[in-house]
C-alpha cells in the first residue's frame, strides 16, 4: 500500500474549493442550514418575545441553556433567569418543533425551579414516547428533582441508562 502524502489544511481546502461537486454540496448544506434556522426562529418567536418581556435579552431559548461564561465562545446571555421559568413551563404545553422543545427542557434543567418546574418535567417525562426526548427530560429531572423524590420514579434512572 503506497504511503499517503500529508497535506496542510490550506492545501486540502484549496483542493476542495476547486471541486465543483464539493462546492455545490457545501452551498446546498448552507442553504438548508439557513432555512432550518429561519424555521426554528419563527417557531420560537412568541416564546422569545415573552422571555424578553420578562427582562432577559435572548434571541433563542438556547441562549438560556448556554448561559455560563466561556473562555472562547461569546455568549448572548449570562446568568440566572428565574422569572422565565413560568414562561418555559407554559411553553412545554405549546406545540413546538422538537429542537425548541428540547431547548425548553434543557433551560429547565435547574435546581431552583421549584415544584412547578419539577412536576411539569415529571408529567412530560411520563407522557413522552420518544426515547431520546425521554432521556433529555430524565436528565433535566436529575437536576430539578431532589434524589429523595426522584428515587420514587425508577423509570427516570432507567431512561438515563438504557
Amino acid at each position: 500500500m503506497p504511503e499517503r502524502k500529508s497535506v496542510t489544511a490550506a492545501e486540502l481546502m484549496a483542493e476542495l474549493e476547486a471541486d465543483p461537486e464539493w462546492v455545490a454540496r457545501r452551498e446546498a448544506k448552507e442553504r438548508e442550514s439557513e432555512e432550518h434556522r429561519k424555521v426554528c426562529a419563527a417557531d420560537q418567536l412568541g416564546l422569545v418575545r415573552e422571555i424578553r418581556d420578562a427582562g432577559y435579552d435572548v434571541d433563542s431559548v438556547w441562549d438560556l441553556v448556554n448561559n455560563s461564561p466561556h473562555p472562547v465562545l461569546e455568549r448572548r446571555f449570562l446568568g440566572e433567569y428565574p422569572d422565565a421559568y413560568p414562561i418555559l413551563v407554559q411553553h412545554l404545553s405549546v406545540p413546538h418543533r422538537k429542537e425548541i422543545r428540547e431547548g425548553l427542557i434543557r433551560a429547565l434543567t435547574v435546581k431552583d425551579g421549584g415544584p412547578e418546574v419539577e412536576s411539569t418535567l415529571l408529567e412530560c417525562f411520563y407522557a413522552e414516547t420518544d426515547e431520546k426526548m425521554r432521556w433529555v427530560i430524565a436528565n433535566a429531572l436529575r437536576t430539578a428533582m431532589p434524589y429523595h423524590r426522584r428515587k420514587k420514579h425508577p423509570e427516570i434512572k432507567a431512561a438515563l441508562n438504557p
